[in-house]
């Protein structure tokens, strides 16, 4: 009985260590600091203003798998989802008119009318070198990332779908043009091409054992390069969430 007892507590020790984990898989969620600059451009003459505006920071979710089986290091494959809302207006004269979408649209979630959306999608592979603490598995790292960003709503989009008399229309201030032209937008941007790259990241984070086979983690990340839109300026990305290991 009292080997029982022994070789039970041997094991429980075993299973709430992270060096005892081959590997696991997760989900969490992502704050990105980066943010997407606003841009004002002139469809004639300075007579009618395209103006876009910035976002705030990036939010979403993401996914990863992570294996700590291998000597010396680790690997993480990441499969990250981040997005937020702008504004872009028409300026014609003192009149304001903002591009918002019909529930048709790309990119307008469950909203009935939407503003625009400017997200990221990316996929990293990770090659960290643990610490191994009891309960905690602090790493770091560096990595490749794929990236795919979607199309920004401004004065360059709109120059690929506006005709002569669009903007004769939109100088006349046709009370319907603006409609027309915000459903015209929505087969724009499903026509446009995705921005894609290939960049880098650095990564710092840690793994927790709260229970056996439950790992929360934390990730901090910050990436380079990319080929993203170049009005988005890449900046730190904090992933928390948590996942099951083996």
């Amino acid at each position: 009985m009292r080997k029982i007892i022994t070789l039970a507590a041997a094991f429980a020790l075993c299973a709430t260590t992270q060096a005892f984990a081959i590997a696991g898989i997760g989900a969490h969620y992502i704050m990105n600091t980066g943010s997407l600059d606003g841009k004002k451009s002139y469809a004639v003459e300075e007579t009618i203003t395209v103006d876009q505006k910035s976002s705030d920071g990036l939010q979403g979710l993401g996914f990863k798998f992570w294996i700590d089986l291998l000597p010396i290091i680790d690997i993480e494959g990441t499969l990250n989802i981040a997005a937020a809302r702008y504004k872009t207006n028409l300026i014609i004269g003192d009149e304001t008119i903002p591009l918002n979408f019909t529930p048709g649209a790309p990119y307008n979630m469950l909203f009935r009318e939407a503003s625009p959306i400017f997200g990221v999608f990316n996929v990293d592979l990770s090659i960290t070198y643990p610490f191994d603490l009891p309960l905690v598995r602090p790493y770091i790292g560096a990595g490749v990332s794929y990236f795919k960003s979607i199309p920004v709503v401004n004065g360059s989009l709109l120059d690929k779908m506006l005709n002569p008399e669009d903007l004769q229309s939109l100088a006349q201030q046709d009370p319907n043009i603006a409609e027309e032209i915000g459903q015209r937008l929505a087969t724009t941007l499903k026509d446009e091409s995705y921005k894609t790259g290939m960049g880098g990241h650095i990564i710092i984070g840690c793994r927790i054992t709260v229970i056996p086979f439950l790992k929360p983690y934390v990730n901090g990340k910050y990436y380079f390069g990319g080929n993203t839109n170049s009005q988005f300026t890449q900046g730190f990305v904090l992933e928390v969430g948590g996942g099951l290991a083996l």
